[in-house]
């Protein structure tokens, strides 16, 4: 059993494999790792109070702000799983306001299945669903490139 005390490992630690080969989009990702780790080690710690005021909201902007950057640079290219991602997109930011819908209207604190939730969905979107543009991105001619 993991001990809790143990700042060793965060719970949502970033690895060079998971690069989309998109340095903009690769950054923005290691943020996000950053804010669902702040968000497990509150959690973890009980502060519930800080949890819901500052770090699941800070998330969930970020992740808006992300999933928009990501979208838009997809339909500039032409990218055909646009409407796929977005898809994706929608349903994580959808988990983080239903978390948040739940505590402002009856109280109901998320517990660290939701970080959990959020690790694996962050992590096996990235690996899958995210490389497959930074593989058709890195295979497109470049703009402007002769015709």
């Amino acid at each position: 059993k993991p001990h809790f005390g143990d700042k060793s490992m965060g719970l949502c630690e970033w690895k060079d494999s998971y690069s989309v080969q998109v340095p903009s989009m690769d950054v923005q990702h290691k943020k996000l790792f950053s804010l669902v780790d702040q968000l497990y080690d509150a959690m973890r710690a009980s502060k519930t109070d800080e949890v819901m005021k500052t770090v699941l909201p800070s998330l969930l902007s970020y992740t808006k702000t992300h999933f928009a950057a990501e979208e838009k640079m997809l339909k500039d290219a032409g990218y055909p799983g646009l409407a796929e991602q977005q898809d994706y997109h929608r349903q994580f930011t959808a988990k983080i306001e239903a978390t948040i819908e739940k505590y402002n209207v009856n109280k109901i604190a998320p517990s660290v299945t939701l970080t959990t939730f959020l690790k694996d969905w962050l992590t096996s979107h990235i690996q899958v669903k995210d490389k497959q543009y930074g593989t058709f991105l890195a295979q497109r001619k470049p703009v402007g490139a002769g015709k």
